[in-house]
């Protein structure tokens, strides 16, 4: 699945249109949820919210009505209102349901305290990067509409996952730099920009690139993003072809 933003003029200064691009078959139209009385009694606000990031992430905020959460939640729309007083803590409330599953495993977490070479660490923080834009397209759509829809009270939550799961590869790379392990770069940036770059060129790759750029699978996407920062990250000494006895200090 590939998903585009196109940029027109609208109220304000601009506004995002989503459009979803599949390469199998267009995707299939949002119908209600079913609905169990065990649902009912104990899982309607998770229904609500469920339903919440579906349109969300399809449409935008603006373009999405409390109307159309409680007809695909299967609830009326006093219920919506009941559980989240305002549209706004419904939109939080569904982006911090998928900005939770953001993670780094402990397996990964360990290589990078141990400051473990950058040469076969990158490999797997591209692919969890990569495996997350496959597997959760809504939450990076989420995290656009955080960042150009809705900026006011977008920092606390953003801060309060995203962290988490930076503050480590940050630390990481800080502690490469000082080796010698990497190129002599702001850690910061460098963190930033390898997920920043990752997400948009899964976005914007059909349109801009020209077809032998394009990333037809998982494997491939992190192949070529892995290729990319070891080219970018690594002094010329520690490139592939080199001795390992060369690049470590």
């Amino acid at each position: 699945m590939l998903t585009l933003w196109k940029l027109s003029s609208g109220a304000g200064l601009f506004s995002f249109r989503f459009v979803s691009l599949s390469l199998s078959q267009a995707e299939p139209q949002l119908n209600p949820m079913p609905v169990s009385k065990v649902q009912i009694t104990n899982g309607t606000a998770d229904r609500i919210v469920e339903a919440a990031v579906q349109l969300f992430s399809r449409q935008g905020f603006a373009a999405s009505s409390t109307h159309e959460i409680a007809r695909l939640a299967g609830v009326s729309e006093v219920t919506v209102f009941r559980h989240f007083p305002r549209k706004k803590d419904l939109f939080w409330a569904a982006t911090e349901s998928r900005l939770r599953r953001l993670r780094i495993s402990k397996e990964l977490r360990g290589r990078l305290e141990v400051d473990e070479n950058p040469r076969t660490v990158l490999p797997g923080i591209i692919a969890v990067l990569v495996e997350t834009l496959h597997h959760q397209p809504e939450t990076i759509r989420l995290l656009y509409l955080c960042l150009f829809e809705l900026d006011y009270g977008a920092d606390r939550i953003l801060r309060k996952h995203l962290v988490t799961l930076f503050q480590p590869l940050r630390e990481y790379l800080t502690r490469c730099s000082s080796k010698g392990l990497i190129r002599d770069v702001d850690p910061g940036i460098a963190a930033l920009g390898l997920a920043a770059l990752i997400a948009a060129h899964q976005g914007f790759q059909s349109v801009l690139m020209d077809g032998t750029s394009l990333c037809v699978s998982v494997d491939d996407a992190i192949m070529t993003y892995t290729e990319f920062w070891t080219k970018a990250l690594l002094p010329e000494h520690a490139l592939p072809g080199v001795g390992v006895s060369e690049v470590l200090p």
